[in-house]
């Protein structure tokens, strides 16, 4: 997990007006800095067992039902949008994986592009999906707080709305009664 100065300073940059999303150097950045891996280190990992073996059960209870609840909600609400396609429910993971369909879009040439103009216009970071090895599937995390995935993904459904062709503008004004 990135601290949040991080996160603010990725926003500040994709907001900058003479930030260039195209900029293959920053392109680059971003992707060796999504390429880390944040695993514990070696000594912490011989102490998972026992830390694992003196935690209540209740934990892992609670912590189980907290994600699938945030599964639910991601899949059904990722769903519900026209440019989404998430073929799977996740279960035991903590992303979903969703491909993008860039016929529905203006303006919008692949995954990272979908990404950079997220972030920059509602202030919500996803991976896309190239950094993975899929091109124009995008990975969402939902391993947060119910309230802050419901924002999250209003956030996406708000962008989509913005982004998608006039025709279907009407019809998803016509069905989630969204003002123009």
């Amino acid at each position: 997990r990135t601290t949040p100065i991080a996160e603010d300073a990725m926003v500040d940059a994709l907001r900058s007006a003479n930030f260039n999303s195209y900029a293959p150097d920053i392109v680059e950045c971003i992707k060796d800095y999504l390429n880390i891996t944040a695993g514990p280190v070696t000594f912490t990992q011989g102490a998972v067992p026992q830390i694992l073996a003196r935690t209540a059960e209740d934990f892992f209870l609670k912590t189980i039902n907290v994600l699938r609840e945030a599964a639910d909600i991601c899949y059904d609400r990722l769903n519900e949008i026209p440019c989404f396609t998430c073929p799977r429910k996740p279960e035991g993971s903590m992303f979903i994986m969703a491909k993008l369909n860039l016929s529905l879009l203006e303006g919008i040439n692949d995954d990272m592009d979908f990404c950079f103009k997220l972030a920059k216009e509602e202030s919500v970071i996803i991976l896309p999906g190239i950094t993975v090895g899929l091109k124009n599937w995008l990975r969402i995390t939902f391993a947060i707080e119910p309230s802050s995935l419901e924002d999250g993904l209003g956030r996406i459904q708000a962008f989509y709305f913005e982004a998608c062709q006039e025709v279907l503008r009407f019809i998803f004004h016509s069905r989630y009664k969204i003002e123009l």
